[in-house]
């Protein structure tokens, strides 16, 4: 048979079973390739955090799904969580679910799977998400740790933006911050930028990524609500403790009367130089401190120096190390992880009031006691993953 090299010469009867071969050879891969790309996608920014009796969970949408099963379990006796412990809870096409009447004091587990229902009607499945965990509180609103774990969600994925969490007329929380889970705008934004970002460049495209305060005012929603759109607690930053105090809270303090610093402090600064908010994961032995915070380029965790300034302080090494093992792709672009003796001097604290009534974060696990490596180790522990 003559090659055709005449575009406009019409294709005989007597060759067409052969050009219909070579369209399914053609074809047919390229749909094995979608199939299997969806087969190997699964489910990111996956968040479980339980409000009183409520757990909401959350993630980001997966390309192509036609909707998703969220699969439960409950830790017993301290064990490390199988897979075969879980059972499904939930199936939606949504992108979040609300969990009622989850059993005060429990710690629940969580994983989710995107599915997919094909043309001929067959059901194709992601992978397995990550697991995350939450404590149904026995008092209060929610709990310390589930407080640390909503605020470590962000870190590695979402750039710091002027603005950020704010409404457009920049005068209170935006509906990013009253938001339940992970934006995944902030993702998306995140994904090609590389370690020359200016934050300068991107002032106020609010739905981007988190600046400081709306990071925190985020974090705070997100163990008080799991609807959308309620009142929201971004404040300027160097207002946001004193402000949180004043809902009842936490006890304030002044940066001089500090004496230590716990799981969970809300530190605001009290000078005009620093304009800054941020959140304590934990004290280390030599005084300095592992922290949370939305500072370019973005969420991170941080190490201060010591009391005396040395900046090879035992927080910085924990800051290092996890961001190195957790979020490498981050860190090989924003390897900065340690901040100056004024995180220690120039701020002042709200410490959440975890006993007694009307509280809002309780403390089941102690974390107010720990230090920060025991802590940082509990964050991270994986469940059989």
């Amino acid at each position: 048979m003559k090659k055709n090299n005449n575009p406009q010469r019409p294709l005989r009867l007597h060759m067409l079973p052969a050009v219909i071969v070579l369209f399914a050879v053609i074809i047919m891969p390229q749909s094995s390739h979608a199939n299997s790309t969806f087969s190997k996608s699964r489910a990111l920014g996956v968040m479980a955090t339980a409000v009183k009796t409520e757990i909401a969970v959350s993630w980001e949408p997966v390309k192509g799904a036609s909707g998703y099963l969220v699969y439960e379990a409950v830790r017993q006796n301290d064990k490390t969580m199988s897979i075969s412990a879980y059972q499904l809870a939930k199936q939606t096409k949504n992108h979040k679910c609300i969990l009622k009447n989850r059993q005060p004091g429990e710690v629940y587990y969580y994983y989710v799977r995107a599915y997919k229902i094909k043309h001929n009607g067959a059901m194709q499945y992601s992978r397995s998400s990550k697991r995350v965990s939450t404590t149904v509180p026995l008092e209060g609103v929610s709990t310390i740790k589930n407080f640390l774990q909503t605020a470590i969600a962000p870190v590695g994925s979402t750039m710091y933006v002027w603005g950020g969490g704010w409404n457009r007329a920049d005068t209170a929380a935006g509906k990013d911050a009253k938001h339940v889970g992970l934006s995944s705008k902030w993702r998306e934004f995140t994904k090609n930028k590389s370690s020359s970002y200016n934050y300068n460049h991107y002032r106020y495209q609010i739905h981007n990524g988190l600046d400081c305060s709306g990071y925190v005012g985020w974090c705070i929603y997100n163990v008080l609500n799991t609807h959308n759109g309620k009142k929201g607690y971004v404040y300027k930053a160097s207002k946001q403790a004193k402000k949180f105090s004043n809902l009842g809270f936490g006890d304030y303090h002044p940066a001089k009367q500090i004496t230590d610093y716990r799981a969970g402090d809300i530190m605001s600064s009290s000078c005009q130089c620093c304009g800054h908010v941020w959140i304590v994961v934990g004290q280390c032995e030599d005084g300095s401190v592992v922290l949370l915070h939305s500072s370019p380029c973005g969420v991170q965790l941080c190490g201060t120096t010591t009391p005396s300034g040395t900046v090879d302080s035992k927080a910085y090494r924990l800051a290092k190390s996890y961001m190195k093992q957790y979020y490498n792709k981050w860190y090989e672009k924003y390897p900065r992880v340690n901040r100056g003796s004024s995180y220690l001097t120039h701020y002042g604290q709200m410490r959440w009031d975890t006993k007694g009534e009307n509280i809002i974060l309780s403390d089941p696990d102690g974390y107010q006691d720990m230090g920060a490596e025991e802590i940082l180790g509990d964050l991270f522990r994986r469940e059989g993953q």
